[in-house]
């Protein structure tokens, strides 16, 4: 499977400018993803020097995601109470919305607060399906972030979309994107993920969740798109036994899941979302 990006994401990505930047520690947190015996108590020295990066994971870190029973008032309480390996999540999930401060016609308190369920989604079932839960909460995290970039790069076409495929599937949107910009916003999604040095995994995950029958698509890319369907069915107000028969079970399958054993993490995921922070 190639990666290598098209004349239309170069012309795209030279349209929207200057790459998103991130800030170095961020960075670093996520270099460190490529290696799982990566030492990451060095790097959390470096997230105490940045006070923006800090706020954002402390307010995240004291959501009801995390369901701590005492305030989480410093960098070191995170490290006590979440461990080393969840705070990398967190601040990669902080770094990566701070990168995109404004985006002409996307509503980004709305846009993160579906990319942070995503994100809880696609870790719980990476873990459940023994997948990477870290991979699997940076393909949920990031599964959208192409869309950005489209907003950034060609603004009046992305507005024609955004009201175009209000209502059609994430298949359906990339589809019509591919029409007018010969691209979509899972390459380009993919392609930013390897600009900012995430694993080849994780990119791979961006680029085919939306057809995750494809062959080039991995088990990451099939619970990206299964987790699509299950956190637009809670946002709808559904409830987990509904969310659950909606479901394939073929689709569950492919994911190496049984469809009838995720009534308990659709419960919790919905019932997290209602209180969790958004990353922005």
């Amino acid at each position: 499977m190639s990666l290598t990006p098209s004349h239309a994401i170069e012309r795209l990505f030279a349209a929207a400018g200057q790459l998103p930047s991130i800030p170095r520690v961020v960075q670093k947190l996520i270099a460190s993803l490529k290696d799982e015996e990566a030492d990451l108590i060095p790097l959390i020295a470096d997230i105490r020097t940045d006070p923006t990066i800090s706020a954002r994971v402390l307010r995240l870190a004291n959501s009801g995601y995390y369901g701590t029973r005492r305030s989480v008032g410093s960098i070191d309480d995170a490290v006590t109470l979440i461990g080393t390996r969840a705070l990398r999540t967190l601040v990669v999930s902080a770094g990566v919305s701070a990168a995109f401060p404004r985006v002409p016609g996307v509503d980004l308190n709305a846009f993160w607060r579906h990319a942070t369920l995503m994100a809880n989604l696609c870790s719980t079932l990476a873990r459940r399906a023994g997948e990477n839960a870290e991979f699997g909460y940076s393909a949920g995290l990031m599964h959208r972030v192409g869309q950005l970039m489209i907003h950034i790069a060609f603004p009046r076409i992305a507005e024609e979309l955004a009201r175009d495929c209000r209502d059609l599937s994430v298949s359906e949107r990339a589809a019509a994107e591919q029409l007018k910009l010969h691209t979509n916003h899972c390459e380009v999604g993919a392609e930013l993920a390897m600009r900012w040095n995430f694993p080849e995994g994780i990119a791979q995950a961006l680029q085919h969740y939306c057809h995750p029958q494809s062959k080039e698509a991995g088990r990451l890319a099939a619970i990206t798109y299964l987790s699509v369907q299950i956190a637009f069915a809670i946002e709808d107000g559904r409830s987990p036994a509904d969310t659950l028969q909606q479901l394939k079970p073929e689709e569950c399958e492919a994911c190496g899941l049984e469809r009838d054993t995720l009534f308990d993490d659709i419960a919790r995921c919905a019932e997290q979302a209602g209180c969790a922070e958004a990353a922005a």
